[in-house]
């Protein structure tokens, strides 16, 4: 009898991955092209960040969090965050 695969195991099609790429690059436009005025510097950061993180984990295939796509460049295991 075949085991049954985690869904956290499963990678991620490729539509999952452009969308997390084109939303990754729409949120740093965004910070690159709204003022700061509009963000803060604290939410202009936090955007950044995770825009960076959205384009990594689509470009790596992490089936993850967008949280755990920029540690999971540095670290020799993957880490995953999946909410139930």
């Amino acid at each position: 009898m075949s085991e049954a695969k985690s869904l956290a195991t499963l990678r991620p099609l490729l539509v999952g991955r452009v969308s997390r790429i084109v939303a990754g690059l729409a949120s740093l436009g965004a910070v690159a092209f709204v003022p700061m005025d509009g963000f803060g510097l604290l939410g202009g950061a936090a955007l950044a960040v995770l825009g960076l993180s959205f384009v990594v984990g689509g470009i790596v295939g992490n089936p993850g969090c967008e949280v755990t796509a920029l540690p999971n460049l540095f670290l020799r295991s993957e880490k995953k965050v999946h909410f139930t």
